[in-house]
């Protein structure tokens, strides 16, 4: 049980006595405490927004900074720290579609009250790409006139780095106005716009603490909340920043734990010191069946998809109906019921649940049919599985891949007649081999950067495209890629990318197996928490400024 706030009186003696004889007194209501506790699984590895990529990191610098731009919980756009969201129509694209102008929101402030300035995106935008930051998402911010040829630049003189700066197509024109320029058209550019690396940043506290900003009192962002407490290897402390422009936080204090073992994450759970918990993997079966656990299981997808890949160019998976034979023979419900012990959900297209482009439907004629399967083998050719060359299926040798390459295995021979030998390779071996596409069959999954359909298709099943091991090539496909990369309008741009997925779909390149699921426990007094399938560490972190927490 939580401490709560208790009133006490200080009333003089005679008023006690007196009230004593009259009507009874009702009893205050008590408050509850408004503090969240939730474990970040681990030490941050840093808070700088334009060096971050963990998880952890994000959740608590999606708390104290962000953008121009943001998501909604549907993960559409939403203008943030900008007036509204540039489009061709309100004159912020321009007609060729290279140049974005950002018009900033008024009384926006730093935690320190200092104003947010165009300036503090420019600085921000041109240090995530600088070449002596090496961001690990400057890759984001690519499409940027200049950018490549900045960041590409280690080896160049000071001065010419310098130079290469000046001409990335960032620039503050005034106070309130930031203009991007781009050097292809990026239509979502406006959805990489909304993420960490574009987060503004103080350019005279940075040089001033050195690597020792993003500790407070120096972490000065401009979002809901402040930095107020960092002890190392055991918690962060954030409370409401003061100077904030939205809607104020409904909580006032949020503790980040640091507890990196997931059973004793869950003990805290238990022991009433945590508002919320991963579970062990392995056993959500026993939550499930527990008679108080269950009733505060919170699960929901996450945009990552997982799939068995087909190198399209080696026999016999040069031969869609093979390929198209063994999707209907795979029993996806078993797979997440056997080797998922229940947990995610079976995936018949590429493009998961959450993802703006995600069609239901899409997919469901490789519904596990035997029959089925059967009879489109033997329309390409190989009855029974006759005749067909010997198959190998590649794996990095784990634990976890071992079960799944033994249920592929188990599929081919139950329900085709089909014998695969099992390939397992040392992790950075198999790796290698995929990126070489020297592969037969293997297994692979794919996690959003950004909640755009561009980020899961052109450069996994374009032509010639830089992660595309399946080998897939359909010249319609590529069409539609083109049109749908230089389509302004955010409908037709996915219409035209729903019609490249169904393509993919068709033609089989992969055979898709299961989007990953997301699976903790909440309090039941936790009121108001929101999730996205984007999510980072702490489930709902996109909207915590939100939540609440109920008398218990």
């Amino acid at each position: 049980m939580r401490n709560r706030l208790r009133w006490w009186s200080t009333l003089p003696v005679l008023a006690l006595i007196l009230t004593a004889c009259g009507p009874k007194a009702e009893p205050a209501e008590q408050v509850v405490a408004q503090e969240l506790r939730v474990n970040l699984a681990g030490e941050p590895q840093t808070l700088d927004p334009n060096r971050a990529s963990w998880a952890g990191d994000l959740s608590v610098i999606s708390q104290v900074f962000e953008g121009l731009l943001g998501f909604n919980q549907d993960l559409s756009i939403k203008a943030v720290g900008a007036r509204d969201i540039p489009s061709v129509a309100n004159n912020g694209i321009s007609a060729d579609g290279l140049t974005f102008t950002f018009k900033l929101r008024d009384g926006v402030k730093w935690s320190d009250g200092q104003p947010v300035t165009a300036q503090n995106y420019e600085y921000s935008i041109k240090r995530t790409l600088s070449p002596e930051l090496a961001g690990e998402y400057s890759f984001l911010l690519m499409d940027i006139n200049g950018a490549e040829a900045y960041n590409g630049s280690g080896a160049k003189s000071p001065a010419e780095q310098q130079q290469l700066r000046d001409a990335v197509g960032v620039k503050a024109v005034d106070n309130s106005t930031l203009q991007i320029t781009l050097a292809r058209q990026s239509f979502s550019f406006l959805q990489r716009m909304a993420l960490w690396p574009a987060y503004p940043v103080r350019q005279d506290i940075i040089e001033k603490a050195g690597d020792q900003w993003t500790e407070p009192p120096t972490y000065i962002g401009n979002g809901p909340f402040k930095l107020t407490g960092w002890v190392h290897q055991d918690h962060l402390t954030l409370e409401p920043n003061p100077s904030y422009w939205g809607a104020k936080p409904k909580l006032s204090k949020i503790v980040l734990k640091i507890i990196t073992d997931v059973n004793t994450e869950l003990a805290a759970y238990k022991n009433g010191e945590l508002e919320m918990s991963r579970v062990p993997p392995g056993t959500e079966k026993t939550i499930l069946e527990d008679p108080v656990l269950s009733k505060e299981v919170l699960r929901y997808n996450e945009l990552v998809t997982f799939a068995f890949q087909f190198n399209v160019t080696r026999p016999p998976f040069d031969n869609v109906k093979v390929r198209q034979a063994i999707n209907t023979a795979i029993d996806r419900e078993a797979f997440i019921n056997q080797v998922r012990a229940g947990v995610g959900k079976a995936a018949y297209s590429w493009v998961p649940p959450g993802m703006p482009g995600h069609d239901p439907e899409l997919g469901k004629q490789y519904a596990f049919n035997v029959a089925r399967a059967k009879q489109v083998l033997a329309e390409a050719g190989y009855p029974d599985g006759k005749g067909l060359p010997p198959i190998k299926f590649q794996f990095a040798d784990t634990a976890g891949n071992r079960v799944i390459a033994q249920f592929l295995q188990g599929q081919m021979k139950d329900n085709l007649g089909i014998s695969i030998e099992l390939d397992p390779m040392e992790p950075k071996a198999f790796q290698q081999t995929v990126n070489e596409e020297k592969h037969m069959w293997a297994w692979f999954g794919w996690g959003a950067d950004y909640p755009d359909p561009d980020n899961w298709l052109p450069d996994i099943f374009g032509t010639g495209a830089s992660i595309n091991h399946t080998l897939y090539s359909n010249p319609k496909f590529d069409e539609l890629k083109t049109r749908a990369l230089a389509e302004p309008d955010p409908a037709r741009r996915l219409d035209l990318w729903k019609q490249a997925h169904k393509l993919v779909i068709d033609d089989a390149p992969i055979a898709t197996m299961n989007y990953r699921e997301r699976f903790v426990l909440v309090k039941p007094y936790v009121k108001g928490l929101k999730t996205t399938s984007m999510d980072h560490q702490i489930s709902g972190d996109l909207f915590l400024p939100g939540v609440s927490l109920e008398k218990h």
